[in-house]
């Protein structure tokens, strides 16, 4: 009798669950699935820059098992592309962390999740983490107060204040773990706000991987210098920040 197979975790379901050719009737096409594991692995390799090993943890899988996971998704992939076949993701033996999953109310009726934290072995449609019209902002902080600073690092800044435009609240996310990390400051902070429920980043400048990870999330950045957090905050809402096309600064800033 085969031995069950682990459960992948996965940290992101995608919004958009089928890609086809243009100009092609789907009745016409042919379908290549590819698992949200393999997707997730996608993420964490080619998108995140992740190094295996790391890549490995974060999905609760060998290295080993990883590398299939890899290697899978990227014939699958290169099989819709070169053939012109439609891309369609579902499925995969995954198991959804809890911060992925929708915070609403109807989460069963609408969502179609079961209980929530559930595994499940069909990915079901992706809820964005931001509650009704809630509008999130981070922004890099020396302090974790409104009268502090922006701090002009965003991977290795101390401390991020997440601010709420609708009730006009603010939390703080401590991100002491990433100010002398050797490797991957920007892409775990760009993470963790993402994770947080931001849509918007204020900080002073952003290096290539930290600005990819917010891009890919659709996450707008803002930059300024100079100016305390509540500072930042008033210049946002009054549309006077600059937004950044691209990253300002090299990575390891």
């Amino acid at each position: 009798m085969p031995r069950p197979r682990c459960r992948r975790t996965i940290g992101y379901l995608p919004s958009v669950t089928y890609f086809k050719p243009a100009g092609v009737r789907i009745s016409d096409l042919e379908e290549v699935i590819i698992r949200h594991d393999e997707i997730e692995a996608v993420r964490l390799k080619d998108l995140l820059g992740l190094p295996q090993e790391d890549a490995a943890k974060e999905m609760n899988v060998s290295q080993p098992t990883f590398h299939r996971l890899i290697l899978s998704a990227h014939k699958k992939l290169a099989d819709a592309v070169v053939g012109g076949k439609a891309l369609k993701i579902e499925g995969g033996n995954i198991n959804i962390g809890e911060d992925v999953l929708p915070q609403c109310g109807h989460w069963q009726e609408r969502c179609g999740r079961g209980r929530r934290g559930r595994k499940t072995d069909i990915a079901p449609v992706y809820v964005n983490n931001i509650k009704g019209g809630d509008m999130k902002i981070a922004i890099s902080s020396m302090d974790g107060t409104l009268e502090g600073p922006v701090d002009e690092r965003f991977g290795r800044c101390k401390k991020f204040v997440l601010y709420d435009k609708e009730t006009k609240q603010f939390e703080v996310i401590d991100n002491a773990s990433n100010m002398n990390s050797s490797q991957g400051a920007g892409i775990q902070s760009s993470q963790n706000v993402v994770n947080a429920g931001a849509k918007a980043v204020i900080s002073g400048h952003l290096g290539p991987n930290a600005f990819r990870v917010l891009q890919e999330a659709g996450v707008d950045v803002y930059t300024t210098t100079g100016m305390t957090v509540a500072e930042a905050i008033k210049a946002f809402e009054e549309a006077s920040l600059t937004k950044l096309a691209s990253p300002d600064v090299q990575g390891h800033w």
